[in-house]
């Protein structure tokens, strides 16, 4: 493998990988440290990329972290309760999730994205007892393998649902529980105030004039109960990270209304059964 991999060679190191990896990085040898992940800060050094036009992004290196902290820990959860489990990791990117949980021994870890994404993270991020697909999540072929081991599900993703809007969500939702019914998800849920303000996002608008558009969001969790779930817990991304935001970001969700429309909802929820 190269000493580093370059942006300009590989088109797939995308804004959604960089960002993450970058706030995990940076995160590992402060001594308040909300997660520590080692692969992300050898990763980083691997990638021949100017990292510092994120320094200013104090609220998205925050926010990633606990993002991260708050899905590990509910994956965890789910695992103490279902130790023979299928883990899906979706649009996994460059997130080092199994080895930062000390890879569980669980039936199989998937880690699940599309084929540019897998190449490039074997190259950064080679297998060690998760298995990965290099596929769309709106592919069919993955649930149909996932569902043949017969075991407990669940899926996680993070900082990925965002991207598509609220119609095709609900209809993967729907082929989801037709495939896996039983399955329990976690993830990351955008409030509904910031769909389409990306390009006033402290990091993303640092890649370029086209970032990735927000499309979908909530204005309250019980919301999803229209997208065919049933939640089982949330948690205020603020709950996690709230005293190391910057100081504006901690006199907003200091008040009711800041927590109530701006702060990102970490959800373990499970899908309802078809009627």
């Amino acid at each position: 493998m190269p000493t580093q991999i370059s942006p300009s060679n590989v088109s797939n190191l995308s804004a959604t990988m960089l960002i993450p990896l970058w706030a995990k990085a940076v995160e590992y040898d402060r001594p308040d440290a909300l997660l520590r992940d080692a692969e992300a800060k050898r990763m980083m050094g691997l990638i021949d990329f100017d990292f510092s036009i994120f320094a200013k992004a104090k609220g998205s290196q925050v926010g990633c972290c606990a993002r991260a902290a708050l899905l590990d820990a509910y994956t965890q959860e789910f695992l103490a309760q279902h130790p023979d489990a299928v883990v899906v990791h979706l649009g996994a990117g460059l997130d080092a999730r199994y080895e930062r949980l000390k890879r569980p021994p669980v039936t199989a870890w998937y880690e699940l994205d599309l084929p540019a994404a897998i190449e490039l993270r074997r190259l950064l991020l080679p297998e060690s007892g998760n298995v990965y697909l290099a596929a769309s999540m709106f592919d069919e072929a993955w649930m149909d393998t996932v569902a043949a081991h017969g075991k407990p599900v669940l899926l996680v993703a993070e900082g990925v649902f965002m991207y598509f809007d609220a119609a095709t969500m609900k209809d993967w939702f729907a082929r989801l529980a037709h495939k896996l019914p039983h399955a329990h998800l976690v993830f990351d849920s955008l409030p509904k105030k910031l769909v389409g303000k990306q390009k006033q996002h402290d990091s993303l608008r640092k890649m370029g004039e086209h970032p990735p558009e927000f499309k979908w969001g909530i204005h309250e969790v019980s919301e999803l109960a229209d997208f065919g779930l049933e939640v089982l817990s949330h948690k205020g991304l603020s709950t996690r990270c709230g005293k190391r935001y910057p100081l504006f970001l901690r006199l907003m969700y200091a008040t009711a209304w800041g927590r109530r429309h701006l702060d990102m909802q970490m959800v373990w929820a499970k899908l309802k059964p078809l009627t």
